[in-house]
């Protein structure tokens, strides 16, 4: 356990260290900051556009508000595993005496740090650029929902990369996850909008139940009112963190029995 907790934090280190010295730091908020807002922005622009009672720009934006955390943690997290691979990392990884999802999951503090940063911004430009009313928000709900989204995703994340392992790249995988959960989970309109068969897929992902949760904070939810929401995706989130637990762990020991480390 102490052994994954120090690769985790070393592993945490040394991706930031190697992502600063190929980007500069100003260059990666000043990604997350462009990314959040034009998605907002596109949407606001196209609820608008058309008018449609049930899909306000207060709505949108709020939906919006909640998905930049997917945009940067859930796919980011997902991609890791594949890109180590294709770098040539991926064989130095397995040498390490703590598993592959310890290390991944170091890796993965980065990206959980800038679905927070995302989603702060956000909020910040759904009160003063678009104008949404929230001053009725019950804005420690809305902390608490983010914070347990981004955890949540990053399970998510953790799960679609394991496949990294195995297949060429993990990165189309994270982008259908991506997109898909875009127009799935209520983000931009509701749910029920869709065909039954495909809302099962809906409840399947967390960001559905943060998108709902973050809806009802804004109008003054408290975290009690919430709860059921937040209680399904923490357990949406573990869920996912163990089935990555065991698809490392197989697709590991596999690589190691075979000496698969760079097999595409």
């Amino acid at each position: 356990m102490g052994r994954n907790l120090q690769a985790m934090t070393s592993s945490a280190v040394m991706y930031a260290r190697n992502k600063f010295s190929l980007i500069p730091v100003w260059l990666w908020v000043l990604q997350i900051v462009i990314t959040s807002f034009f998605t907002m922005f596109f949407f606001a622009v196209m609820a608008d556009y058309v008018n449609n009672p049930d899909l306000t720009v207060r709505y949108v934006v709020i939906g919006n508000m909640v998905q930049s955390i997917a945009a940067t943690t859930l796919f980011s997290v997902a991609d890791i595993p594949g890109t180590e691979k294709h770098t040539g990392m991926l064989s130095s990884l397995v040498q390490s005496p703590a598993s592959l999802f310890s290390i991944f999951m170091g890796m993965s503090m980065l990206n959980i740090l800038s679905g927070l940063i995302s989603a702060t911004l956000s909020l910040c430009y759904a009160q003063f650029i678009f104008g949404i009313d929230l001053s009725a928000a019950n804005f420690l709900s809305i902390a608490v929902i983010f914070l347990i989204t981004t955890l949540s995703l990053t399970g998510l994340g953790m799960a679609v990369g394991s496949v990294g392992l195995r297949l060429r790249t993990s990165t189309i995988i994270a982008n259908i996850v991506s997109y898909i959960g875009l127009l799935i989970c209520g983000v931009n309109f509701p749910i029920s909008y869709l065909p039954e068969w495909v809302q099962f897929f809906s409840y399947l992902n967390p960001l559905t139940y943060a998108v709902n949760a973050t809806r009802g904070a804004a109008d003054g939810m408290g975290i009690a009112e919430i709860s059921g929401d937040l209680t399904v995706m923490v357990v949406l989130g573990a869920a996912y963190l163990l089935i990555s637990f065991i698809l490392f762990s197989v697709f590991e020991k596999r690589m190691r029995d075979l000496g698969l480390y760079d097999s595409f």
